[in-house]
């Protein structure tokens, strides 16, 4: 066998779902925020390619610090720094896994072997499962080390794959999903703390690019310039692009305009019109709950559709997305923006709107 080389495999998420032409469009949009990604963090990658609804990459400075780079892409169902062995004996397989739990399995544990086979080859999957298994236990002799086929401490992963296998034991969960397209450039207004991100990320796996229009205030709690665009930073740095723009407004250069109920009205007002002006497609909010008359008070502002992808969801969605971006869930419950607070009537909304002027709003990069 010729010698192991470090790869990152990472597995797409929905594409199969897709035609052929749609499925080649998303696996190419895939594997250049991949590219771009990787460099962008000096990483490196000299070239990708399509394994069996996979896709590998080759050419990374420490694979490790490349699959967590690549877990955050939209699209990637998970990666893992992997091994590949070019034309292993099962032997050889066998090697290379008792190697790995010397390094990640500890007195005590238990690990299991998933072994898959996607084109016919010599070495078969129960092969591997059954002859791994038994060289494991009997390295870890003495030290109370299992299988657990249902809930194991430690999985080992075999990819057999023609002639060749991919071996790891670590697959880091991407955020599944589309890779984002341009095509679909929806706003997403800021207003809602953390709660505002989610809603941000909950579009982007849906493959829109979302970009954000940040209220500003020093008068507001939650609104100082400093978190605004602190949080604003984390929904850019899930974006695979060269630059990433957001548009900012101050509240503080005017008054709010009178006969609104609550200050987050005043807000999407003026987000609608900018988002009218500028040619987004939709609108993004981030309410939780709320009556869906309270909700429907913007729908007839503007032709453009207005998307709640958090409704319906619960705490444990909640956190779960909070844990893509990096989000601290504690905060969640701080923002809880739907529960308790007023809005402006339908007929009111549309009466005032009319009146709303467009604020002076500047452009931002992170």
């Amino acid at each position: 066998m010729q010698a192991a080389e470090p790869v990152v495999l990472v597995a797409s998420s929905e594409f199969t779902l897709k035609s052929s032409a749609v499925r080649r469009t998303l696996e190419q949009r895939l594997i250049d925020d991949l590219k771009f990604a990787l460099n962008r963090e000096n990483l490196g990658c000299s070239r990708v390619e399509k394994e069996a609804a996979r896709f590998v990459i080759f050419g990374t400075k420490r694979t490790d610090l490349a699959a967590d780079v690549c877990r955050k892409i939209f699209g990637v169902a998970y990666a893992a720094a992997t091994l590949l062995l070019p034309n292993p004996t099962i032997t050889d397989i066998v090697e290379t896994i008792v190697d790995m739990s010397r390094d990640s399995l500890l007195p005590h544990k238990s690990f299991a072997i998933r072994a898959h086979r996607s084109t016919s080859g010599n070495v078969s999957s129960h092969q591997v499962e059954v002859e791994a298994g038994a060289a494991v236990l009997q390295v870890f002799t003495g030290r109370e080390v299992r299988v657990d086929l249902k809930h194991p401490d430690v999985t080992f992963y075999v990819d057999l794959v023609g002639a060749d296998a991919y071996v790891y034991f670590q697959r880091l969960n991407g955020p599944g999903g589309l890779p984002v397209s341009a095509e679909w450039k929806m706003l997403a207004v800021l207003d809602s703390g953390p709660l505002s991100v989610l809603a941000a990320l909950a579009m982007m796996r849906r493959g829109c690019v979302v970009e954000l229009f940040i209220p500003q205030s020093t008068t507001v709690a939650h609104l100082s310039p400093e978190r605004q665009l602190a949080l604003a930073g984390k929904v850019g740095k899930l974006i695979s692009r060269p630059s990433y723009k957001a548009f900012v407004m101050t509240l503080d250069e005017f008054s709010i305009q009178p006969g609104f109920a609550d200050w987050r009205d005043f807000v999407r007002a003026s987000a609608i019109k900018f988002a009218r002006k500028t040619r987004f497609k939709g609108l993004v909010f981030a309410e939780i709950s709320g009556e869906l008359s309270s909700l429907n008070s913007y729908s007839g502002l503007s032709v453009l559709p207005i998307f709640y992808p958090l409704l319906g969801l619960d705490e444990v969605d909640l956190r779960d997305l909070s844990k893509l971006v990096g989000l601290d869930s504690n905060e969640l419950s701080l923002e809880r923006n739907a529960d308790g607070r007023s809005y402006t009537s339908q007929a009111e909304m549309r009466t005032l709107f009319d009146g709303v002027q467009i604020p002076s709003v500047r452009e931002v990069e992170f």
